[in-house]
């Protein structure tokens, strides 16, 4: 299993969303004796935690797998806005966004029209 992977790895604690079909699926995984991880939020698309370690300021991570159907990835992005109004910590966003922002950075794409890219949305506005 996962688990026994990352215990192998020396990383003992996790945090997990499960995917769904064969799509998503988030692993967080730690160190407890080198850092302290307090998940705060958990959905199918993002695990969110406070991160603290002795002598070092608390920070907050994002781990994002983000839906690659778009409905669904509106919902992450106005979560993350909404959270960003609150959050007074330095947060770090991180994962698969499922997003781009130029034909180019696809392969094998197909062009439609589509909405604005919210990464390349909020990159500009953060």
């Amino acid at each position: 299993s996962m688990g026994m992977f990352f215990n192998m790895m020396g990383f003992t604690t996790s945090s997990h969303v499960d995917p769904i079909g064969r799509s998503g699926g988030i692993w967080l995984v730690w160190n407890p004796i080198l850092v302290n991880v307090r998940v705060t939020e958990a959905s199918s698309q993002l695990i969110t935690a406070t991160i603290s370690r002795q002598d070092y300021p608390d920070w907050i991570l994002s781990a994002i797998y983000a839906s690659p159907i778009s409905q669904k990835r509106d919902e992450l992005w106005n979560n993350l806005e909404r959270t960003s109004q609150t959050i007074t910590d330095p947060w770090l966003l991180a994962g698969d966004f499922n997003d781009f922002t130029s034909l180019d950075e696809k392969k094998n794409h197909v062009w439609k029209p589509k909405p604005k890219s919210r990464s390349k949305e909020s990159s500009e506005i953060y």
